[in-house]
Formats: C-alpha cells, structure tokens, sequence
C-alpha cells in the first residue's frame, strides 16, 4: 500500500489471481479415472473369487448330503422292526419296485436293496414313473420300516390317506401259529390293523389283529417306506438341472421329489457275502439275480456333483472315476470340456440289519 497523499484517500495494488488451469484439471480427471478403475478392478475381482467361493461351498455342500442321505437310507435297508424276513420266500423273479399293491410290497420285502446298473432293464411301470431319467445313471431302491412307532413322540401319527404301514405281531400264540406270510401285515387298510384281519381268525386264538407280546393289544405300526433313487436331467421341468431325485411311496402311490440339485452321477457297488458272515466278499455293479441281491450286505456309492453355474475362462477337462460297473469295467466319466466345476464322492455303507442277522 502506497502512502497516503495530502486529500486522497488509501491507494490498493491489485493482485494478480491464480485458478486452475485445464490442463490441471485434465491431469486431475485422468488420476481420478485411473484410481477409479483400479478400485473398480479390485471390487469386480474379489466378487468373482466371493462368487466362486459360493459356488464351490454349494458343490461340496450338495455332494456331502447327497451321499449322507443315501447312506443314512441304505443302513436300514431291511428293518422291519422285529420282524425277520429271512423267513420269507425268495421270490422266483426281481420285483418290480413301482408295485405299490400290498401282495407286491410283501414279497418284495426279501430284497431290501435293488438297483439297476446304469438304469439297464427297468421294468416298464418303473421305467413310466422314472421318464426323466438321466441316461448313463444307476437306479437305486430301498425297501424298509420306519425305525420310529407310528404316534410315539417324534413320530407322526398314523394317517394312511398318505402312508402306507406295516405291523408285524409280537404275540408267541400268534407267531407260533401263524405262516411267517401272516405273521406281518403292509397296506393302508386301518381295520385289518385293529381288527377283523382274516388271515389272523381261527388256529391264532381272539384277537382277530396281530397284537403285541400281551396278545391282547395291537401290534404297533411303522411307516413302510420304497424308496426309488435316481438322477433326474432336471430339477425343474426344463432347467437342465441334474438332480438326485427320489420316487417315494405314499398311500399305494409314488411320490416325486426333487433331493439334491447338482448331483450329476450316480454309481453304485453292491457287497455280496457269499459266505454268510455278514461281510462282503466281493462287489459287483449289479447281482445276476435275485440269490444275488439277497446276499448284499454293503454298497459303495459314488456320487459326481457339479457346480450350478458355469466358471468363466474355466474348462473341465478332468476325468472321474466312479467304481465299477456290473462288468467289472471301470466307471469312467469325462472329460466334459464344459465350465462347470465338479467334484467325486464316494463312501461305503453297510446294511446294519442285513448284516446284522448273519454275525
């Protein structure tokens, strides 16, 4: 500030402002841009390997249950409650598993475990019930009781509008009369459970129901379960899901349920014991016969999950070996050259009450 002069008032100097200049700005643009897609890089990256992640957690998830419920089934394959059905007679022919009369599941009882190699020679009510069938994949059936008392706690009460039950007696009068045919019961049929049974009038003494040890009660009933498991192309009509699925028997009935999505192949060894200790001796994709498939005793299953969607840049090109098949060849699988990530499983079961009674 220059000094004042006689009469005048304060003289200011202006100054010259600074700004920023489009260069400045263009330089500031492109860093925030080059930050920006940085952060960008790192965010659509960790997405995908969170993605992956999921995926996989979802594969191994899928494969581990799908082989826990297989074998949580298969190790009561062949529980009547007390009954024994060694007493039964072989039947002269492999039953048909989609038979759901009573005459049908009774005779079917000495075979608690079939299955069909590579879903080979279903019969054609079985083949009806499983159109969706997953060409190249094993069929496997369960035949058993509930392991809980109809109407005990933690067990349903009995509702035959959508269960089918069996009873078997545990009265020595009845036992010691009756044919081993008789001495157990499977239907939907209520009264032939609590009374007016005809198959239990005369050499049994009163009552006309199979009863408990009193000989004075009825016997108690179990959910009879047949279970048909097999690997749909879909979970959904038109997905192109593959799914382990699994026709259950209701009220003379079967049932479709989807289980478990991503489940790709199933392959399954059956144990024989042709000793009759209750340990296997050999296994096989599938026994000759119906001699054969009463002497298993354990089953090795082989499960392939896949992840539901497909990895970018990733091709499969791996191979997988899933046991053997029922002529004693290799089951291999692959390579695939697509970009789903897959994953083997395989475990071994014994059949508890199968083995059980040969020990």
């Amino acid at each position: 500030m220059r000094p004042k002069r006689s009469g005048q008032g304060p003289v200011t100097t202006l100054r010259r402002q600074g700004g920023v200049s489009l260069v400045d700005l263009m330089i500031g643009i492109t860093l925030g841009l080059m930050i920006l897609a940085a952060t960008t890089s790192v965010f659509v990256a960790n997405s995908r390997a969170r993605q992956e992640r999921e995926k996989t957690g979802q594969q191994i998830e899928s494969g581990r249950y799908a082989s826990q419920l297989l074998v949580n089934d298969i190790r009561l394959g062949g529980y009547y409650g007390e009954f024994n059905p060694k007493v039964l007679p072989t039947p002269a022919t492999v039953p048909d598993p989609s038979a759901a009369g009573p005459a049908s599941l009774a005779a079917a009882m000495a075979l608690p475990i079939q299955g069909y190699d590579d879903g080979a020679g279903l019969p054609a009510g079985l083949a009806a019930l499983l159109s969706d069938l997953r060409a190249g994949t094993d069929v496997l059936v369960v035949r058993r009781a509930s392991s809980c008392v109809a109407g005990t706690a933690g067990c349903a009460a009995v509702n035959t509008a959508l269960y089918t039950y069996f009873q078997t007696t545990l009265c020595q009068t009845q036992i010691n009369n009756l044919s081993a045919a008789n001495q157990f019961l499977i239907g939907t049929n209520t009264s032939l459970f609590t009374s007016s049974n005809p198959a239990v009038v005369g050499a049994a003494n009163p009552p006309a129901f199979l009863a408990q040890r009193d000989c004075a009660t009825p016997a108690v009933q179990r959910s009879y379960y047949t279970r048909v498991y097999f690997i749909a192309n879909d979970n959904q009509p038109g997905d192109g899901i593959p799914t382990l699925m699994a026709a259950e028997l209701g009220a003379g009935v079967f049932t479709l349920s989807p289980m478990v999505a991503g489940i790709e192949q199933l392959q399954l060894e059956y144990g024989l014991d042709t000793d009759g200790d209750g340990t296997p001796d050999t296994y096989t994709g599938a026994p000759a016969n119906v001699a054969g498939w009463q002497q298993v005793t354990a089953v090795k299953i082989h499960v392939l999950a896949r992840n539901l969607q497909t990895t970018g840049g990733f091709t499969d090109t791996r191979t997988y070996d899933l046991g053997l098949n029922s002529a004693g060849n290799d089951n291999v699988f692959g390579p695939f050259n697509d970009g789903y990530k897959r994953h083997a499983y395989s475990t071994v079961v014994r059949l508890e009450d199968v083995a059980g009674r040969l020990e």
